[in-house]
């Protein structure tokens, strides 16, 4: 296994690392909040649901995939996998924020006991983070996924720069 180098890690490797280390902090911290005449309560992502906790853990993977090679483990298509890993985090972290409940689960008897009835819920901090840390892993993986070489044809020559 070989030493890791710090100064061979590129910026946009760093910004993937330290994503997926943010995610993994923010996973403690509220992502969904709910509060009454005072008193509040939240969830972090690891109570809030599959969407949650499997995006923060999609984005350590991706944290992971891009370290690797500095380790000394080759990866095969690393760009291409550490995009697909943010991307769909970043997506499940959205739909995660869509469907969270916004009356502090009461359903229709939030709406019962009139317009100012003391109750609100909705996204909490950790959740506002993650998704950051997400969309920051998935622009520096779509930024490495373009700059990386393509395949070269079978004849020695790559197809994209071919005359």
């Amino acid at each position: 296994m070989a030493d890791l180098d710090l100064k061979r890690v590129t910026p946009l490797e760093w910004a993937g690392v330290g994503a997926g280390a943010l995610a993994f902090i923010c996973s403690f911290f509220s992502w969904y909040s709910v509060s009454y005449a005072g008193i509040s309560e939240g969830l972090s992502a690891w109570n809030t649901g599959f969407l949650a906790w499997f995006s923060v853990l999609l984005l350590v993977g991706a944290a992971v995939v891009v370290l690797l090679p500095h380790f000394g483990v080759a990866v095969d298509r690393r760009p291409l996998i550490w995009l697909v890993l943010s991307a769909v985090a970043t997506v499940f972290i959205l739909l995660r924020w869509l469907t969270l409940p916004d009356d502090g689960g009461l359903g229709d008897l939030g709406g019962l006991l009139g317009g100012d009835n003391g109750f609100e819920s909705g996204a909490g901090f950790g959740l506002i983070l993650g998704l950051i840390a997400a969309v920051v892993s998935t622009v520096a993986a779509v930024l490495t996924f373009r700059a990386a070489p393509t395949a070269a044809a079978p004849g020695g020559t790559n197809p994209a720069t071919a005359a």
